[in-house]
């Protein structure tokens, strides 16, 4: 029982750090276009066609050295995050999701204290830093299949 309790935390281990590994993805879509009705809060991902996919789950990640213009600084106290924003913008309600950068020691409603016109009011607004957090999930769907084996051999162990 203890060497299959073993076996599954790192099956664990290796499945999360291998997937921090990789660059962080996020959602990027707004309601108010009119090919992103999944955006919209529920957010929906079972009706994004493969297409949409391409564009709307994007890499967030700091521009290379390359893309950088000369002269500008990328701070190094800054990370990427997925973003996902509630605003009421000329009495209408938008719901959009981002990529974003912010201090490494920001909270996650930092982004509530950004001002915005007159005619836009935010209602919510949240950073979150691992795959996919800024839709409607909590959990990335790599993790949960690691996870669940790992569950399922504890409880029949018991």
């Amino acid at each position: 029982m203890a060497k299959i309790l073993l076996i599954s935390a790192i099956v664990l281990l290796i499945a999360v750090t291998f997937q921090q590994a990789n660059a962080l993805k996020c959602w990027r879509c707004s309601s108010d276009a009119s090919t992103s009705a999944f955006c919209d809060d529920t957010f929906d991902p079972s009706i994004i066609n493969d297409q949409q996919r391409r564009w709307a789950y994007v890499d967030c990640n700091f521009p290379t050295s390359s893309q950088v213009p000369f002269g500008q600084y990328v701070q190094q106290t800054s990370r990427p995050v997925c973003k996902k924003m509630k605003q009421l913008i000329n009495d209408k309600v938008v719901i959009s999701r981002s990529c974003s950068w912010e201090d490494v020691n920001a909270p996650p409603d930092s982004c509530m204290r950004t001002t915005t016109p007159s005619y836009i009011k935010t209602e919510f607004c949240e950073t979150c830093g691992h795959d996919g957090c800024n839709s409607a999930s909590k959990f990335k769907t790599f993790t949960l299949f690691a996870l669940v084996p790992t569950i399922f051999i504890f409880i029949l162990n018991l």
